[in-house]
């Protein structure tokens, strides 16, 4: 067996060191106190030599400390989510700490257990996005003592450490209300998943909207399903097909705005001349798809950024600031919305 398939001990590199595993110890985790600078040349020469990495979940154990981060998206593939994974590496890599990653699939029993294996693999915190509702779980995991952290949900606030989200319901409202002062009286409104907090606040201001506007709720032009532009595309092919009759469609997600644009035109149909269409969440790909998406847009970098900030206030013991956080969107017109005179 050569150096690079043996895994070496601290008491090995101690020995070829001439040092003691406690000078070793000190090196490895850059701590110099009591520790030449020679000898500390001398002991990381062999760490380099052998190829030597530490144990971390040994380390972790000792320590109870394993500057790693859990974070929980409902589906990595979704557009949505890079940028907040961006975000949430990047401030964790500044600070030391690693990233683990995993996916729930907006299912509540596959949330629990991943809850669950991030504790078996020692994370010191754990960031949960989506807004499935699973208070009765995170009830009982808040008695495991690890900080947590919610993006994007708003159900289960409270059993948090700290939180962020966006106003959905002003989005929804900021959406349907940009929509009726186009003139457009029969609004398509098409969801994704009906059971997540962002996807029924979104429809409260939809109908919060019309009915200021005097305009009777139409079940038959709320359509729910998944995030997805296969979705959009098949809802638009769906109202088509079967004449429903409809002035625009305001969505829950950027990815349906994208798939109901791209069938709308495939059909024949003009945007923005026949048929208007909003998204929500301003993913990059809103900007180079054409035409460009009108959309409901929230920073979720930063928001991101903030919610690991006080995350890793809690893990160390500091001061939260802000610890529960609403940010309201703003709309972004662009080229599938008529333009409007603003007063």
């Amino acid at each position: 067996m050569d150096k690079q398939e043996k895994k070496y001990s601290i008491e090995e590199i101690a020995k070829l060191s001439g040092v003691s595993k406690a000078t070793v110890s000190r090196v490895i985790n850059n701590n110099p106190h009591g520790v030449s600078e020679k000898t500390k040349k001398r002991v990381q020469q062999v760490i380099d030599n052998l190829n030597y990495r530490p144990n971390v979940l040994a380390r972790s154990i000792a320590l109870n400390k394993s500057n790693m981060i859990g974070l929980i998206v409902p589906d990595v593939a979704n557009f949505f989510y890079p940028t907040i994974i961006r975000s949430v590496t990047d401030y964790m890599s500044s600070k030391n700490y690693s990233v683990l990653l995993a996916n729930s699939d907006y299912e509540p029993e596959k949330e629990a257990s991943e809850l669950l294996g991030m504790i078996d693999k020692r994370v010191d915190g754990i960031i949960l996005c989506s807004g499935v509702s699973n208070s009765l779980f995170l009830r009982k995991f808040r008695e495991y003592k690890i900080p947590i952290a919610l993006l994007g949900r708003t159900f289960d606030s409270s059993l948090s450490d700290v939180s962020i989200s966006g106003n959905n319901e002003i989005g929804g409202y900021k959406s349907a209300k940009f929509l009726l002062d186009g003139g457009n009286r029969k609004i398509v409104y098409i969801e994704g998943n009906p059971g997540i907090s962002g996807s029924q606040q979104r429809l409260r201001g939809y109908k919060r909207a019309l009915n200021e506007s005097g305009i009777t709720i139409d079940p038959a032009l709320i359509i729910n399903g998944e995030y997805s532009i296969t979705f959009g595309k098949k809802t638009v092919d769906g109202l088509l097909d079967n004449g429903i009759e409809f002035d625009a469609i305001m969505t829950g997600s950027d990815l349906i705005a994208i798939g109901a644009v791209s069938e709308l035109i495939k059909r024949g149909i003009q945007i923005p001349e026949e048929k208007e269409v909003i998204g929500f969440d301003n993913i990059e790909l809103s900007s180079v798809f054409y035409p460009p998406l009108t959309t409901i847009s929230k920073p979720h970098y930063d928001m991101a950024q903030h919610l690991s900030r006080q995350l890793i206030n809690a893990i160390e013991g500091r001061k939260i600031n802000l610890p529960h956080t609403v940010v309201e969107p703003f709309l972004v017109e662009r080229e599938t919305t008529r333009k409007r005179e603003h007063k």
